[in-house]
């Protein structure tokens, strides 16, 4: 049986990515790598303020991180928590303690 303190993140971190547009987020960086917000948001078709809050609640949850980079915002993955695959059908894997979530190729579209 899983403990209540991983239950507890694997379920918020699961509850980040119930919305399509942070899926089509994570989906972008896994694609694209650390970007800043003003390309994530172009990627998403979007716009920096409609995706920042969602940005926010994916960290909220530990699945990015950001840093600053002159006067941009780069996030990219906390590290441990995605890994890239080999596979021509499969961008990567999600990590949430002791969960997987597969990211295929199209996840995001």
């Amino acid at each position: 049986m899983t403990d209540y303190p991983t239950a507890r993140t694997v379920a918020a971190r699961l509850m980040a990515l119930a919305d399509p547009t942070r899926v089509s987020i994570v989906h972008d960086i896994a694609v694209a790598g650390p970007s800043a917000v003003g390309k994530i948001a172009d990627r998403v078709a979007s716009t920096t303020t409609r995706v920042s809050p969602h940005l926010r609640v994916l960290k909220d949850a530990g699945i990015l991180e950001d840093r600053r980079e002159g006067k941009s915002r780069v996030y990219s993955f906390v590290p441990g928590i995605f890994t890239s695959s080999q596979r021509t059908d499969d961008l990567g894997t999600l990590h949430f303690g002791g969960w997987r979530i597969s990211i295929g190729r199209t996840a995001g579209r």
